[in-house]
């Protein structure tokens, strides 16, 4: 009973690979973001990731570094939870990915009842992992 329990805190101690295409790096970042598991979430920037936040409580100038990214998103995140929320409803529409040797371009976009959200996200491959090094999100009224 206690090697079961010791394997299984190892397990969870253990860094999580990230996912062998662009398409599955894709789609466990989204799971990520809409659950906003931090844990999960963070381990997709690459450490010199840049990022244009869309309007609303975010930098309105390009962000620099995992870590000033990182701390916007988590900022964002804390203040969803404050209101009750515990998942993001994000359903990317229209979501396409081109990849170009050890880059990818991830593209979709967001509808609201008002705005279209536009994202575009490039994914760089370092040392086998997919990370994302860009991220371009802006919004537009309908």
């Amino acid at each position: 009973m206690a090697s079961a329990t010791l394997i299984s805190i190892a397990l969870l101690a253990a860094p999580v690979a990230q996912s062998a295409t662009p398409h599955a790096t894709a789609s466990a970042f989204l799971d990520a973001f809409k659950a906003m598991d931090a844990t999960r979430f963070d381990r997709f920037f690459a450490p010199d990731v840049t990022m244009f936040f869309p309007d609303g409580p975010f930098p309105t100038e390009r962000v620099e570094g995992q870590a000033a990214v990182l701390a916007a998103f988590h900022s964002f995140f804390d203040r969803v939870r404050e209101r009750g929320r515990t998942t993001l409803n994000i359903m990317p529409l229209d979501q396409r990915i081109d990849q170009y040797g050890d880059v990818a371009v991830v593209t979709f976009r967001l509808d609201s009842a008002d705005a279209v959200g536009r994202r575009s996200v490039v994914l760089r491959k370092d040392g086998g992992e997919w990370r994302i090094a860009h991220f371009h999100a802006s919004t537009v009224d309908k």
